[in-house]
């Protein structure tokens, strides 16, 4: 069930640093960035789950509904406990497309981490590679999700044995993209590896998803996922597997709280004096010190007028 908390209690949990992550969807165009935030939404009780995996609730432009792809980087808070302990999230769904690359690079800027999701069919395209090494070149440490495991059960009939090495290869070709792009003090580190919870699988559109490790604890194997498909007990699956634990758990365990990425992003991404007050302020991610943002999206309410939204380096401190 979804855990709501008030406004009050949101502020009071992002005071303490650890309990806070920034992080954003990327993928090549199509490959279920969208689809897998609606997953996300409707844990958080944002969404009807109903609807979810359908809505696009981020592609918010009419636009985008058209042509059923994002253009704008949409952003969204969500709350989330891991054994006991609350968690606030800050989501950014990123455009896929080549054309908007610009605003994927915005994004990047706001964020520490990302999950980074794969078509399981496709596998990894030229745009994945466009934005995980945008993704690197900002220091933004990446966590894998491989999407569409339903199409290779239902559309390419694939072997157990066969998926494997499909999954294995996606993993292989990911961590290639790492070992280029990657600086030489995060490239080993960064890496992931299913048995680190750094890889996830599912399917964004059913709405299920894993890793090695809570299938384990479940007592899932892949030949029970076939049986769901097979026999129509999918819902069952999305009881059992519901994708957003997976996503949310990595998210939370790897990607790292803003004080401590803070430390190694500022001065790659900020051109200033990093001994002068802005700069020790930013590396410090000093709530008291000078307020500096970073707009990511600027969109004009018809109610409260132009709204910007960003990433604080410092200066958050609430009142």
């Amino acid at each position: 069930m979804p855990k709501f908390k008030t406004t009050a209690e949101i502020l009071k949990i992002v005071q303490n640093l650890d309990q806070v992550r920034n992080a954003g969807i990327i993928a090549h165009v199509d490959h279920g960035k969208t689809t897998l935030t609606d997953s996300l939404l409707s844990a958080a009780g944002l969404l009807s789950p109903s609807v979810a995996g359908q809505a696009l609730a981020l592609d918010y432009l009419e636009e985008e509904q058209k042509r059923q792809m994002t253009i704008k980087a949409a952003n969204i808070s969500l709350y989330y406990e891991i054994d006991g302990k609350p968690y606030v999230i800050n989501l950014i769904d990123t455009p896929g497309h080549v054309d908007f690359s610009g605003r994927v690079t915005r994004s990047l800027r706001a964020i520490d981490g990302c999950v980074v999701v794969v078509d399981a069919v496709e596998e990894v395209m030229v745009q994945t590679e466009t934005v995980t090494r945008q993704a690197l070149e900002e220091r933004v440490r990446p966590v894998l999700y491989i999407n569409k495991i339903d199409r290779l059960i239902k559309e390419l009939r694939l072997t157990p044995q066969q998926v494997q090495e499909k999954l294995m290869r996606i993993i292989r070709d990911f961590n290639n993209l790492i070992e280029l792009y990657a600086e030489p003090q995060f490239r080993d580190k960064w890496k992931v590896n299913p048995m680190t919870g750094t890889v996830a699988f599912g399917s964004a559109k059913d709405r299920w998803g894993l890793t090695i490790q809570t299938a384990q604890e479940k007592g899932i194997k892949f030949s029970d996922i076939v049986s769901a498909y097979q026999n129509g007990k999918v819902k069952e699956l999305v009881e059992l597997a519901p994708l957003h634990e997976p996503i949310l758990d990595m998210i939370i365990k790897h990607v790292p709280p803003p004080h401590v990425a803070q430390k190694y992003r500022i001065p790659k991404i900020w051109r200033g004096d990093l001994n002068s007050e802005v700069g020790q302020a930013m590396l410090n991610c000093d709530r008291n010190g000078p307020v500096v943002m970073c707009i990511t999206n600027v969109v004009v309410d018809p109610q409260a007028g132009v709204v910007a939204t960003g990433r604080l380096f410092s200066g958050y401190r609430v009142v």
